[in-house]
């Protein structure tokens, strides 16, 4: 086996090993890091080999002074990628954010606008009652609130075969007093406003909203 390919063969299994190992333990930046550094290492030690190949030190040193170039290019997109990542994550999160915020309303507060509607037309007994009547299959044990993703997950609906979960979580609180229903949801990805802010679940620094039903309609707000 010739030189050039030993050192090719080589090359790119030292790369592999430096990318993908910090990879394993979700050091993407690391493993970036070093491949880039094995790659620059292993293009010096090519020029390095290859320099009698050329017609001329000319031809050489213009040849050196593009790779140069595109090393130095790569460098400073990476420094640039790297320098934008926490904004490209809060900007995922901000996304993410809105999509909980936009699917918990379709969800959760048109059925609770449902259940008032139930409660005024059909002159109902109270608030408490509806709900308790119209959304029996939402209400579960120990306050949890079963949302339709849960509903559908749990009946086996083949369109939610590939998703395990909504990182969504539900709760509900009822006071037979003030004839009124919460329901709290907490994001399990979505960030809150205030990092520490400890939401109904126990999580610190979620994303939270709640929901209040009464005779007076439904109310919505952002708890964290």
């Amino acid at each position: 086996m010739e030189r050039e390919t030993k050192l090719l063969i080589g090359g790119i299994a030292v790369a592999a090993l430096g990318f993908f190992i910090p990879l394993y333990f979700g050091k993407i930046w690391l493993g970036l890091f070093i491949a880039f550094i094995i790659g620059v290492i292993f293009l010096g030690r090519v020029l390095s080999l290859s320099e009698k190949e050329f017609e001329s030190k000319v031809a050489y040193r213009i040849f050196y002074g593009l790779v140069v170039l595109v090393v130095l290019f790569h460098a400073i997109a990476f420094a640039h990628d790297y320098g934008r990542k926490d904004y490209q994550k809060d900007l995922l999160l901000e996304i993410r954010k809105t999509i909980d915020s936009g699917g918990t309303q379709a969800d959760v507060r048109e059925k609770l606008i449902y259940v008032l509607g139930q409660y005024h037309q059909n002159d109902r007994e109270s608030i408490v009652a509806t709900f308790k009547d119209v959304m029996n299959e939402q209400i579960g044990e120990d306050g949890i609130y079963l949302s339709d993703f849960d509903l559908r997950k749990a009946a086996g609906d083949s369109s939610m075969s590939d998703i395990d979960e909504d990182n969504l979580n539900h709760f509900y609180e009822i006071d037979e007093e003030a004839d009124e229903i919460r329901v709290i949801v907490v994001a399990d990805v979505s960030l809150g406003s205030d990092p520490d802010y400890k939401n109904y679940d126990g999580q610190i620094g979620r994303h939270e909203m709640m929901f209040i039903l009464n005779k007076e309609g439904v109310s919505y707000e952002v708890l964290n």
